[in-house]
């Protein structure tokens, strides 16, 4: 079974575009592999909510596409890259609002 790493959102904030991606694919890997024994994904959510740490840097409406990304296992480069864009702008708007709180 694939393991997911498990990031903190501070990891995150850290990762290149390149690293975002691979979390993505990693992380449809092991949603898939969990569907495949059985597990169903009100079970995944209930044990664990492996979705969240992405949560706070997307808007509400690209959150459910993300989601769906994710259990659908979309990896289209018009999909990828748009939601790649919407994150790091997410990173770059905490980023902001730390150096604002900073001040």
């Amino acid at each position: 079974m694939v393991n997911i790493k498990k990031y903190r959102l501070e990891d995150i904030l850290n990762l290149s575009r390149e690293e975002i991606k691979e979390y993505i694919i990693s992380l449809q890997q092991y949603i898939h592999q969990k569907l495949d024994s059985g597990i169903t994904i009100d079970d995944i959510l209930d044990e664990e909510d492996p979705f969240e740490i992405i949560e706070p840097l997307l808007q509400r409406e690209e959150f459910p596409i993300f989601v769906l990304t994710i259990i659908n296992k979309i990896q289209s480069n018009t999909v990828m890259n748009t939601l790649l864009d919407s994150i790091e702008k997410g990173i770059k708007k905490n980023n902001e609002a730390k150096l604002s709180d900073q001040r």
